[in-house]
């Protein structure tokens, strides 16, 4: 029998409350001192609570229970969910004046763009990822659930730098050109190909909390958990990045295109002239 149960943990609902409090403090009551005349920002204010909403799902449902105590693959799923889901979620629906005001400290803009530079955000996410699937260091945050809370929020802040030069709303953090978004956007699943097929194609278990769970859920065996865990990310990865490579790309594609449109319909009204001539 799977012990599944909902989690009320203090790291998890001191982390969503904190968030939760001081947004809607800041687009709420405090926005007219933040940003005098900004209109309460409605539609951001809803993707940014179903953000919440979605980080407590990810973490306070059964699916922890499931993750931290049977499969991997749900473990994998996690991660996934928040990387490539609630940290796009919550970037989308933070306003830009928000943002901005937090740049209001003379030192915080140029701090943030050496942290937000895309080496940066590329390096820390990879590495993060490296480190935290280590065996050993992985075993460990299966012990303790609030350790295992407070990396999940290292994980959530590390994805939040990663979409940032994709998605910047700032002038003062523009995002960097169309080519180095593109080359951002294939190399981050790249970067990923050795964790993703170390877990995928290893002939033995690779983590001992999974190896040694007394109970086995859905009737899988470690390794064939380990393969799904490993192709789950993959796939996640290839659509989380594949989709904004390609609305990228087609960005990319009709900005080139309008800024050639002017000097073609130049050329054509200069040969109209000489025919009419």
């Amino acid at each position: 029998m799977l012990y599944l149960a909902w989690q009320i943990e203090p790291v998890l609902i001191g982390l969503i409350t904190t968030f939760g409090v001081a947004y809607y403090l800041s687009v709420g009551p405090l926005r007219q001192r933040l940003a005098p005349g900004k209109p309460y920002p409605t539609k951001q204010a809803v993707l940014f609570g179903f953000g919440l909403l979605l980080l407590f799902l990810n973490e306070g449902s059964p699916l922890h229970d499931l993750a931290e105590r049977y499969l991997l693959s749900a473990h994998m799923v996690q991660h996934l969910l928040l990387s490539y889901l609630i940290a796009p979620l919550l970037l989308f629906g933070t306003p830009t004046w928000l943002l901005r005001a937090s740049l209001a400290n003379r030192t915080m803009l140029p701090l943030m763009r050496v942290v937000l530079h895309p080496m940066v955000t590329f390096s820390v996410f990879a590495v993060i990822m490296y480190v935290y699937h280590l065996p050993r260091f992985y075993d460990l945050t299966l012990i303790n659930t609030s350790l295992h809370h407070s990396v999940h929020v290292i994980i959530l802040f590390a994805s939040l730098m990663l979409w940032w030069p994709i998605f910047s709303p700032l002038e003062e953090l523009p995002r960097p050109p169309y080519l180095v978004r593109l080359a951002y956007l294939f190399l981050a699943p790249v970067a990923q190909l050795p964790i993703f097929a170390g877990i995928t194609f290893s002939p033995e278990p690779l983590y001992q909390m999974y190896a040694n769970m007394p109970t086995r859920a859905f009737g899988l065996s470690v390794l064939e958990d380990q393969a799904i865990g490993g192709v789950v990310m993959k796939v996640f990865g290839v659509v989380a990045f594949g989709a904004p490579f390609i609305a990228t790309f087609f960005s990319w594609y009709r900005k080139e295109l309008s800024s050639s449109s002017p000097a073609k319909d130049e050329v054509g009204a200069r040969t109209e002239i000489k025919t009419a001539a």
